[in-house]
């Protein structure tokens, strides 16, 4: 088993022709497993809510998807969560009897069940497969919300266990073969919860109690140390069966893919399955805080993991070629839409999560500039002038995927006058350069707001084209905000250079670093837009 697994549940649901391109590219690459992550984007007829105005697939649409799939080889396997990441579902309140935490399931309730086994029936009606990842990843609190008052304190191991052993019931009378994420076993085994955590051991009396029946998919997307995956795989095997790999294609950076993290982490990834004999992987496609980066522009990610499939050692230069035959499109234009996250300045170390600066600068308050002491003394505004029109350049060796180039080239364009707009405001402020100041308001801030009214034209075109309008609104309120805190700025300043204010305290304040986590590179990651764009309750 070789493919990928497609994000459907960070607002942007594909539409079914949307997928159906996927399908065959994969199938010209040779993939032959596509999977769909649905937290809550699929009918269950019991349970209104489930979905409700988040643009769930309809079992018809499933059932067609799996027919188009099947003829092309692709094995189509659901994805769902039954413990935690159901924050959508759980917000609503008569889905109070069955929450522990705002995002986890109130383990051990009957009414739990009854919705798991709700789940499980309607997610797999529409599909051929056998096969169903059951999630539960990342339930951080397990246990110790509404579960620890009405049950008292249990450890992890045996709220997880016990959890995990009920689901199995409904999976074994329905003869479905179910596979489950594992960094649960590997956090509860952690001092710090961390799943990398290499001193961190199971203990054997917990691996005696999980289930021979159940996968366990071991989800890497940051090493890139092969020995690093070679000992966590074995570590795997340890639960008595032949784990599942799935890592990462960075499409969950932020605004723009990230194809140096994908291939250094693809290549030692994969080279490690081969080692160690794993014959099923998958490469993910998330869509994190909003799915922002259309997952198109992963495909040479795609052309990475198939490569890996049919060849023991891996030639770029065949990539190179395989690409072009699959899609049309030249490798290293692809490359160059990932070097929006890569300005002067860059860690050249390894990272395990990279740098995004092109969100951050995207997204934050002009005004306010919180990222502005971390970017301080960059050429950033010239890094994307220049790379706005190496991509204009690249765009035509892209064949029919040239359309995928026209966001991140506005992305650049807008940061090309934004990238270090706060910093320029602060210093003329403090140099109480009014002229400049009155330039900027009436002059740069005009054009920005017209190359941010480009960028969301853009955005809304693409999204409509391959994505269900669900989900939308909520980019349309980060572009909005943006564009009233453009125009806020200009009446700041506008009432400052006037007279009718004789300051303006948002840049009396001192810029601080965001993060002093930084070593060696200027930049840092934020992949919460709710962090960057302001400081204050939100």
């Amino acid at each position: 088993m070789n493919g990928i697994m497609l994000d459907c549940s960070r607002n942007a649901v594909m539409k079914p022709e949307g997928i159906e391109r996927f399908i065959i590219v994969m199938a010209m690459m040779g993939l032959n497993m596509l999977m769909l992550y649905m937290e809550d984007t699929y009918e269950i007829e019991e349970q209104p809510y489930f979905g409700y105005m988040r643009g769930r697939f309809s079992k018809e649409e499933l059932k067609c998807l799996d027919d188009y799939a099947d003829k092309f080889g692709i094995e189509l396997i659901p994805s769902i969560q039954t413990l935690a990441h159901l924050t959508t579902f759980l917000r609503w309140d008569s889905n109070a009897e069955i929450m522990d935490t705002p995002d986890i399931l109130l383990a051990g309730s009957p009414n739990t069940y009854r919705l798991i086994e709700q789940m499980i029936s309607a997610v797999m009606e529409p599909f051929r497969t056998s096969r169903l990842h059951l999630g539960m990843d990342e339930a951080h609190f397990l246990g110790r919300g509404v579960y620890l008052k009405k049950n008292g304190y249990r450890t992890s191991f045996d709220i997880m266990n016990d959890h995990l052993k009920q689901v199995l019931k409904v999976t074994r009378k329905k003869g479905i073969d179910p596979m489950i994420w594992s960094d649960m076993y590997f956090r509860m085994s952690s001092e710090t919860g961390d799943y990398y955590d290499k001193k961190a051991i199971i203990p054997d009396s917990v691996i005696e109690g999980m289930p021979s029946d159940v996968q366990f998919v071991y989800w890497d997307y940051y090493h890139e140390d092969e020995h690093f995956y070679k000992d966590y795989l074995k570590k795997h095997k340890s639960f008595g069966t032949k784990p599942v790999f799935a890592g990462g294609i960075w499409t969950f950076n932020g605004i723009a893919i990230n194809y140096k993290k994908t291939i250094r982490s693809l290549h030692a990834g994969l080279s490690a399955c081969k080692q160690e004999g794993i014959s099923e992987v998958f490469g993910t496609l998330w869509g994190d805080d909003g799915a922002e980066t259309n997952p198109f522009t992963g495909l040479l990610g795609l052309q990475l993991m198939a490569e890996h499939g049919y060849a023991e050692k891996i030639d770029m230069e065949n990539v190179k070629d395989r690409f072009q035959f699959c899609t049309g499109a030249d490798m290293d234009c692809f490359i160059a839409l990932g070097e929006l996250d890569q300005p002067p300045g860059s860690a050249k170390e390894v990272q395990l999560e990279p740098d995004n600066p092109s969100k951050f600068l995207l997204w934050q308050d002009p005004l306010l500039g919180l990222f502005d002491k971390q970017v301080e003394g960059m050429p950033l505004n010239r890094f994307y002038r220049e790379l706005e029109l190496k991509l204009r350049q690249e765009q035509i060796r892209a064949g029919g995927w040239s359309w995928l180039f026209e966001l991140p080239r506005q992305i650049c364009s807008v940061l090309t006058m934004k990238s270090e707009i706060g910093i320029r405001l602060k210093r003329l402020y403090d140099e109480d350069e009014k002229e400049k100041l009155r330039d900027i308001a009436d002059n740069e801030l005009v054009e920005l707001t017209k190359r941010v009214e480009i960028l969301q034209k853009i955005h809304y075109e693409h999204w409509m084209e391959i994505n269900k309008p669900f989900g939308w609104e909520v980019l349309d309120i980060r572009y909005g905000g943006l564009l009233a805190r453009i125009g806020t700025t200009r009446k700041r300043l506008e009432a400052y250079l006037s007279g009718s204010i004789s300051s303006i305290p948002e840049l009396e304040e001192e810029r601080l670093p965001y993060t002093s986590a930084v070593q060696n590179h200027a930049y840092s990651r934020s992949n919460v837009y709710q962090k960057i764009a302001t400081p204050n309750v939100f």
